[in-house]
């Protein structure tokens, strides 16, 4: 898969990630009440295993198997406010899901729509994918509400299907409508 180097909104730069986005990540995710409801291992949510996660994802980019992980920054500050990219889905490894994380502090500014909805519109006229998914804790209605907000439609609950944090998930899905079959 093709990572870009940037993509840009109106108000955000989705760029590959630096060293400079270490602070800002090992912010989040030892913030255990940002990262209640995200799947994340035991070990992510340490300095140390944040710092592992950015050194794996920086060096895969040399890679012909690169991590698609981006960083959200503000355009105005040049500021790192979350992260945001895709990976082969887990319950179907031909599907892919797309993730969107935004630092608690910016939240509830339309961020994670507007850099989620760029990565769609890549997922779609760059890479020619034909369907992306999200998963999230049925918990976790920021989320659903951003994906709901990007026009993702809900496939079901996965009611006995629990995440490494034992929360109940559900899936959306969108298709690409502009493929032609």
């Amino acid at each position: 898969m093709i990572i870009p180097s940037s993509l840009e909104t109106e108000r955000l730069v989705i760029r590959t990630h630096i060293w400079d986005d270490l602070e800002p990540l090992i912010l989040f995710f030892n913030n255990d009440e940002a990262t209640s409801l995200l799947d994340l291992a035991p070990g992510q949510k340490t300095a140390e295993g944040t710092q592992s996660l950015l050194d794996a994802i920086i060096k895969s980019y040399d890679t012909d198997e690169p991590i698609f992980a981006l960083a959200v920054v503000e355009k105005m500050t040049g500021q790192c406010i979350g992260s945001c990219g895709m990976a082969p889905d887990v319950e179907c490894s031909s599907d892919t899901q797309i993730y969107y994380a935004i630092f608690p502090e910016y939240q509830g500014n339309g961020y994670a729509l507007e850099a989620i909805s760029k990565i769609i519109e890549y997922a779609f006229s760059d890479l020619k994918l034909e369907k992306v998914v999200a998963r999230m804790a049925v918990e976790n209605h920021a989320s659903i509400k951003v994906a709901e907000k990007a026009g993702m439609i809900p496939i079901r609950s996965m009611k006995n299907e629990k995440t490494r944090d034992s929360h109940k998930g559900c899936r959306y899905e969108m298709r690409n409508n502009k493929l032609s079959v």
